[in-house]
This record gives C-alpha cells, structure tokens and sequence, in this order.
C-alpha cells in the first residue's frame, strides 16, 4: 500500500510541473549555472542560505539541462522521499495504519505538492529533518550527526529543530552532544560567508523589502496553520474563503485534540521551531509559512494519530482530511492563477525590445530566459527606441516615488499596454517623438 502512495504521491508532483520559472527559481538556475568560484565569492554573500541545495543543483543540472522541469525534479525525488520517511515514523511511534494514514495526507497535501515542485530549498530542508526525526527515534547517532550537518549547510531556520532533540532526548544527551561535533566542525569552516550573509541581510533593516521577508504580524501568524492546511489557493469571495479556512481549522484542532496524548517528539516538532521562529522575527524577519515546511509532517503525523483516536468516526475524519487535500492540490494544479509567476510568458511577450527596470534586481528570471542583453538604465536608455518595456514587479519596494516611470514619460513615451503575467507586470511604451 504505501507504494501505491508513493506513486501517487509522484504522479501529483509531476503535474504542472513545466510552469514558468517564477524569481527565485530564477536565482537558483543562475547560481547552479555558476562556477564554484563565482558561487562562494559572488553570490552566496549575498545571499540568505547555506550553499549544499545550490551544489545539489549545480551537479544534476550538469547532467539533466536547466529547463524548468528539470530544475525542479530534485525537489520531487526529496518530496517522495519525505513522505515514505513520514510512513516509517508513523509505524515506528504508533502502528503501521497511522504510518500509511500520515503519508497519504502528506502525498496529497496542497503545500507539500507545490513545494516538491519548486527550485528552492525548502523541499530538501523538510526531507532531512523528517530524517533527522526517523533516526533520532531510532538511536542511530552517527547517520544522525551526518543529516544534521547536512541540514546546517542547507536550511538555517531548520536548525530551529536541534532545541527539540534536546528537549526529548532523554539519557541520550551525551551521545546526542558527540553528534552536534560535525555540525560545528563545518560551521566553523562556513562562518565568514555567514557572517556577510548576516549582515547583508541585517543591512536591510527598515526598508520595505525587510517587511515582506517575514516580520511579526497577526496575519503572517495565522498564514501559517492556513496555508499547512490548505496550501497556497484562495477564493475571490473573501467571506467563503474565512469559511472554509475556519472550518478546516476546527477539523483539524480536533483531531490534534484527540492527539494531545501523542508522541511529545511530534509536538515539538510541530511546535517549537515556530515558536522560536516568531520570536527570532521579532529581529530578523523569517516569519513566512513556507520555511516551515520541515513542520508539516509533524502536523501530519498528529492529525493521523488524532483519526487513530476517534472510534467509529474514524473513516469519515479520514476521507474529510483527504478531500481537504485534494480539493487544494487538483484547484492549484489546474488553476495557473495559484502557479507560479509567468515570466515565461513575459519574455516571449517582449520580444526583442528593450527592457528598464526600477533598480538593479528582480532581473533573474528574464535572465533565465535569455533576455539579459536586453535590460537597459533608465540613464543608458535611446530616446531613438520606438518601443519600451518597464517593470512594474515590486516597484512600490524599489521605486517608491515611481522616479523611473516618470522619467520614461518625460522622454516622450507613452504607455500603450499594461500586461500582466500571473503577478508580473509590465508596462509597454511607445516612443511619441
């Protein structure tokens, strides 16, 4: 049986898969595209994480191309993985029912498909600390001491998980210290890149970028039992939507109830690193749902757990969370307005012309798609050009005073278009002189 859900679980991840590469998708591309040099010197200062997905990536675009597909296939292969991983905790802690029950929910669940299909991290994060989990309740510390320096080099806010193994690791603390030796044996080697990591990402401090990275709020809190739940689709009607999301919420709060004499490792696991995770945002922002992830499994296991638990209601709570899940996987699967930006679309859109943006960012993906040449400063830009393109992504970030726009109108263009690929906006101008 948890073959056929394997398969299944699979054959959901490979649906819709060729979408567009969205921005930092984009940036993953480009840094796999990298020499090692360039990659440690130019971009992982300036970036926000370790470099182990970039190298993963780097050496199976080497081998399979950098389309869109094949970029994102590694992140399938972790997503499958996790969820036979999630099925063997489940019979390790409780029975092989709830092991099977845990990984269906999470084969089908709406987040977990769409970042199995993303070019980021994230994925590959929520694989190893499902790992780290299986082989700390398995007391095979040497395998664990491995997945957890991996872990260090992949995801920062998974570390998030390492106060949990304290918490629970009983009279196994001195072997669980022996084990964090290689994870500061390669820290120590990464230090300088993370400090200028540190402080590019402090630098930031103020702006409007740093807001939308993850601050506290009472809605970046509540996004995240939401989209854990729900994934990443929403309704045009408001008021059905809060419905739905609170009905779902009630569902789910029972049968963590009917949990709550669990597994305390599963608790912790669910819990915890969020907790850190909002106080932590209190000084730098990493409050957003998705880099959580490594949680959802957690959720999952608990809420099969919790099915376990509730008697003769057990199959209909069971079909209700399935059907949850695949209401909002087969609704983004089939609905591109909850797929990823359309900056494929963009770049055929354009053309040959020439291309401003606000500041100098946000090009990756048009990069990507091989429309580099094409970006021009506002400053380099020929009056003689009869025809113009100008990025509206995020400009109220970069551009706050819409100095850009205003100095393309003021050289005699006229917008003659607005397009609007999937969240990525562009302004089209014809030149009146």
């Amino acid at each position: 049986m948890i073959y056929l859900i394997l398969v299944f679980g699979l054959a959901l991840r490979l649906i819709s898969l060729n979408q567009s590469l969205w921005l930092d998708e984009a940036t993953s591309a480009l840094a796999a595209k990298m020499n090692i040099v360039e990659l440690f010197t130019k971009f992982l200062p300036g970036d926000f994480h370790p470099p182990l997905y970039y190298l993963i990536l780097k050496s199976w675009s080497e081998l399979f191309g950098y389309s869109e597909m094949a970029l994102r296939f590694p992140s399938i292969i972790f997503g499958v993985f996790t969820i036979y991983i999630v099925y063997l905790i489940g019979k390790n802690l409780f029975n092989e029912n709830v092991g099977m029950v845990a990984s269906l929910f999470l084969a089908t669940s709406g987040l977990h498909v769409y970042y199995s299909q993303e070019a980021r991290t994230y994925s590959l994060a929520a694989l190893l600390v499902t790992t780290l989990i299986y082989l700390f309740l398995k007391k095979k510390w040497i395998l664990f001491s491995i997945i957890l320096a991996t872990l260090s080099m992949t995801d920062y806010i998974s570390l998030l998980m390492i106060p949990v193994f304290w918490l629970f690791s009983s009279k196994e603390w001195k072997k669980l210290v022996l084990s964090h030796i290689p994870v500061f044996a390669v820290f120590a080697v990464w230090l300088p890149i993370f400090i200028k990591q540190l402080v590019s990402g402090v630098s930031l401090e103020g702006s409007d970028w740093w807001n939308i990275l993850g601050i506290v709020t009472f809605k970046n809190i509540t996004l995240v039992p939401t989209k854990f739940i729900l994934g990443r689709i929403s309704f045009d009607d408001k008021l059905s939507y809060a419905i739905v999301v609170l009905v779902a919420i009630c569902l789910f709060s029972f049968l963590l109830f009917k949990a709550r004499k669990g597994s305390k490792l599963l608790w912790g696991w669910l819990v915890l690193p969020i907790v850190f995770g909002v106080l932590i945002s209190f000084k730098i922002p990493t409050l957003t749902y998705f880099r959580y992830l490594f949680c959802l499994p957690a959720l999952y296991l608990l809420v099969s757990t919790g099915i376990e638990n509730s008697g003769k209601f057990s199959k209909i709570l069971l079909i209700s969370i399935v059907s949850i899940n695949i209401m909002s996987t087969f609704y983004y699967l089939t609905n591109s307005r909850f797929q990823r930006e359309d900056w494929r679309s963009a770049a055929k859109a354009i053309g040959t012309q020439k291309i401003i943006f606000p500041a100098n960012s946000q090009k990756e993906a048009l990069i990507y798609y091989d429309k580099g040449g094409q970006i021009v400063n506002i400053s380099d830009l020929n009056t003689k050009d009869k025809e113009i393109w100008l990025s509206r992504y995020v400009w109220e970030i970069f551009d706050p005073k819409d100095v850009v726009r205003l100095k393309i109108e003021s050289l005699g263009y006229n917008r003659t278009q607005e397009y609007n690929f999937n969240g990525v906006v562009f302004y089209k101008y014809a030149n009146s002189n």
